[in-house]
């Protein structure tokens, strides 16, 4: 049975030539096959054709800028993301699919002009959202593992993200409503739900929605001090002992396709990422700013991705474009297909990497330093700043040596 948490979409759609989207807020359910997952966006005029479209969520505005009008449909890329928006529409109303071409995956998709994200259900008082949880996902299984909720309320309003061990969760938003929390997320590549009750006590329960018949379990507890383990610390490492297989950091891009000469006597950072993955992109976005401001320093990137329905030429092709997307000045190799087992084969001093993003940290003699195993991105704030403030002084020390 599907659940419909949301606002009731009007369909009538009125087909005329020249017809374009009505400007302001709009609100749309993707529809997996349990869960309407809710999401916002607004429609600038931009002056031409077609205009701006801005998804919302919470404090992000993820812009898009070349959607492109035929006829009586509307085509909208996620851009730097292999996924697109495909619909017919209306002056007030669109009704289409989310088409993830990365995975050959196409997911039905509405939307209308106005709503709300969630429409507000219980006559009660809503609860207190308290700004920090320990959040344990399946709990009662093998797959159990651990996170770190931050989350701000204003009324019934209700923002934040979640931290993992495989990356933060970006930017939820959403309500309370009575004793249950409703947020959603959509960024292009992904569009994910939480559901959740408070019990009698102060435990929160829950399921979290990723995709089509994926989602997990969780419970929570307010608790000021929780934390995980520093991305920095999670693998240890001899440092001053490994170097890594440059062969195959750039085994899908072709023999000899990285030549290791080139970064002799300077700090080198190896990103492992994914052109697929936000949190990939949202630590490139950093990577890519802070090499302009510090690449006569003597130090030098080396991205290597993981790709999806992975074939050489797809692979490839995708790189050339998240390159022009992200105005990368760096080199970017393709390492194979989507695999933490795959991607690991390049270090020898572990079995599998723990996320996608992971940034590997040689010294000025190649050797590896330092491993930061997945990434707190912009959602987090302090954990955000907290990683520039250390990768910053852990680049200056390598420099100094």
């Amino acid at each position: 049975m599907k659940l419909s948490i949301t606002f009731f979409l009007v369909l009538t759609l009125f087909m005329t030539d020249g017809q374009s989207l009505k400007s302001g807020q709009w609100s749309g359910e993707i529809s997996y096959q349990e869960y309407n997952v809710p999401f916002q966006f607004e429609v600038i005029p931009s002056g031409g054709d077609v205009p701006e479209i801005v998804f919302v969520n919470g404090r992000e505005r993820r812009s898009v800028k070349n959607a492109r009008i035929k006829e009586d449909s509307i085509f909208i890329p996620m851009d730097p993301f292999d996924v697109t928006i495909v619909a017919k529409f209306g002056a007030m109303s669109l009704t289409g699919e989310y088409v993830k071409h990365y995975r050959n995956a196409r997911i039905p998709l509405r939307a209308g002009f106005g709503g709300v994200r969630f429409a507000k259900q219980s006559t009660r008082p809503s609860v207190k959202i308290e700004e920090k949880w320990k959040m344990t996902f399946s709990p009662n299984s093998s797959s159990m593992s651990n996170g770190v909720g931050l989350f701000k309320q204003i009324g019934d309003r209700v923002t934040g993200t979640i931290i993992s061990e495989t990356s933060d969760y970006r930017y939820f938003d959403g309500i309370v409503d009575g004793d249950s929390l409703l947020l959603s997320s959509f960024d292009g590549a992904h569009a994910f739900m939480i559901l959740g009750k408070k019990g009698a006590g102060k435990e929160w329960a829950g399921e979290i929605v990723f995709d089509n018949n994926y989602s997990e379990s969780w419970v929570a507890t307010y608790d000021p001090k929780a934390e995980l383990v520093d991305p920095f610390e999670l693998v240890k490492i001899d440092q001053g002992v490994h170097k890594p297989y440059y062969d195959l950091l750039g085994a899908g891009s072709g023999r000899n396709s990285v030549d290791p000469s080139k970064y002799e006597g300077k700090v080198l950072l190896v990103q492992l990422f994914g052109t697929w993955c936000p949190n990939s992109h949202d630590q490139t976005k950093y990577l890519v700013s802070w090499y302009e401001k510090n690449r006569d320093r003597g130090v030098e990137i080396l991205a290597s991705s993981y790709e999806a329905n992975y074939s050489q030429e797809y692979g490839l092709q995708r790189l050339e474009q998240y390159r022009e997307a992200n105005n990368i000045p760096y080199e970017l190799v393709l390492g194979g297909r989507l695999s933490k087992t795959g991607a690991a084969m390049s270090l020898p001093f572990v079995d599998r990497i723990k996320a996608f993003p992971t940034l590997v940290i040689l010294d000025k003699k190649g050797y590896v330093r330092y491993v930061h195993s997945y990434f707190n991105g912009p959602a987090t704030g302090k954990y955000y700043e907290a990683f520039d403030e250390r990768f910053n002084q852990i680049v200056d020390e390598l420099l100094a040596e």
